[in-house]
């Protein structure tokens, strides 16, 4: 009497498992890549967040201005006046004796590459309380909640369809708010 061994998979079986996976493939490759992308907004909006805390927590320690650089000229004179576009996102200040701005974290702007992009960025001004205001504007408190002062700064990924957008704003000059919202273009 003869034992057969089956210890291998037939032709038709290894056919039928390539198939299903291939299926499997096919659906969970554009779920990832959404994932990707919305975790690349969530990293990027986290760093924009502690860059704010950042330039607060730098202010009250020092006990004078400090600023997040945006993309805008917001600033007329001091601490912020020199920021641009390409350093958006970075935290600087103005020693006291009227030396040059020292850098005290990098430029976020530099590090976002397509297809997420920074929309809009303005720079904000701590003073040493640690109360944030737009520009070299001292007498109102920055508040995005009230509409009149733009987003900090917007956000946009191009590669989500939905909830793609970051606007992060400040509330009466010390409290960080981030909302979603959804563009069909990022412009």
């Amino acid at each position: 009497m003869r034992v057969r061994s089956d210890g291998g998979f037939t032709l038709v079986e290894l056919m039928i498992t390539l198939a299903v996976a291939a299926i499997l493939i096919t659906v969970a490759i554009p779920s990832f890549r959404d994932t990707l992308a919305r975790n690349e907004l969530i990293t990027t909006t986290n760093a924009w967040v502690g860059a704010i805390a950042a330039a607060r927590a730098e202010a009250v320690k020092r006990n004078q201005s400090v600023a997040l650089c945006g993309k805008d000229s917001a600033p007329k004179s001091g601490v912020g006046s020199n920021c641009k576009a390409a350093i958006a996102g970075e935290v600087r200040y103005l020693p006291r004796d009227g030396g040059a701005a020292e850098a005290l974290h990098p430029a976020l702007a530099a590090s976002i590459d397509q297809p997420l992009q920074v929309l809009s960025s303005t720079t904000v001004r701590f003073r040493g309380d640690g109360i944030g205001y737009l520009g070299d504007n001292t007498m109102t408190p920055y508040n995005t909640a009230s509409g009149g002062d733009p987003s900090v700064v917007e956000l946009c990924n191009s590669a989500l369809t939905n909830d793609n957008v970051r606007s992060i704003g400040l509330i009466a000059g010390s409290t960080v708010q981030v909302t979603t919202s959804t563009k069909a273009d990022c412009k």
